[in-house]
């Protein structure tokens, strides 16, 4: 009888630890999620696919920690690598970007209003690297997207957008402005397009705008018209059109 006892509660201690495990797994996967989906860049020009952007959001705790967005060429071979860090700060992360290719790199660690940027043209050349002090709302990388989606109501109706947005290759920051172009329906979404383009009205003659089409509900980017951040073979940097494709759910 005591054995009989004995080997029932031994099953009960092991359904239960079971159990236990079970729940701190599902709570695991509900904390650490990847989100994947993908953007097709194509020449402006002629319209020819150019490559492939991988982007996997890592979640932690219901928060985007960070994304790794891998660059693939139209045969999959991996062309760049480029990890943006979201914890400190979604408009102002840091970066680190690499081109397997020619072994460029280029990025950029923020603290407050002190942005630290680094350019790296080629494997061959020293890494360049300057520290600057950017007026707030500093505008980093991919951090422009959170910037335009934290404020979508306004652009929406209507009100200019501006911020400092650093360029690492430049190792400096440029005020920019963001503000509404029209309403369109793009992929069957309902959605709005925007415009990047530099304040300074001799910087913008010189400068291309950047066009961002977003959707309306979800407030995820659909396209991105402009300035590539990877270069050609002629070291320039693609102008392309960015069209990006998600899972359903994301868009629900």
């Amino acid at each position: 009888m005591i054995g009989q006892r004995a080997q029932r509660s031994g099953i009960r201690s092991a359904l239960a630890l079971s159990a236990i495990g079970l729940l701190f797994g599902l709570t695991s996967a509900l904390e650490a999620q990847v989100v994947r989906y993908r953007s097709n860049a194509y020449d402006m020009k002629t319209g020819k696919y150019m490559y492939t952007e991988n982007h996997a959001e890592h979640w932690e705790n219901g928060k985007h920690a960070y994304s790794i967005v891998t660059y693939t060429d139209p045969q999959g071979k991996v062309m760049a690598v480029k990890r943006i860090v979201f914890r400190q700060s979604k408009v102002s992360p840091d970066f680190d970007l690499s081109d397997k290719r020619t072994g460029l790199e280029e990025g950029a660690r923020i603290s407050g209003n002190s942005a630290t940027l680094y350019h790296k043209q080629s494997a061959s050349e020293p890494k360049k690297s300057k520290t600057l002090s950017v007026p707030s709302p500093v505008v980093v990388d991919g951090g422009f997207d959170y910037f335009v989606r934290q404020n979508m109501q306004s652009l929406m109706a209507g009100k200019t957008l501006t911020g400092n947005f650093t360029v690492s290759h430049r190792l400096d920051y440029f005020p920019c402005r963001i503000y509404k172009v029209k309403d369109l329906t793009f992929l069957k979404r309902d959605a709005v397009m925007f415009v990047m383009e530099p304040t300074n009205v001799v910087i913008r003659q010189l400068a291309d705008p950047i066009y961002i089409i977003y959707d309306k509900k979800t407030g995820r980017l659909l396209r991105f018209t402009g300035v590539s951040n990877l270069e050609g073979p002629d070291g320039n940097n693609y102008r392309v059109n960015i069209v990006f494709r998600y899972p359903e759910e994301l868009l629900q």
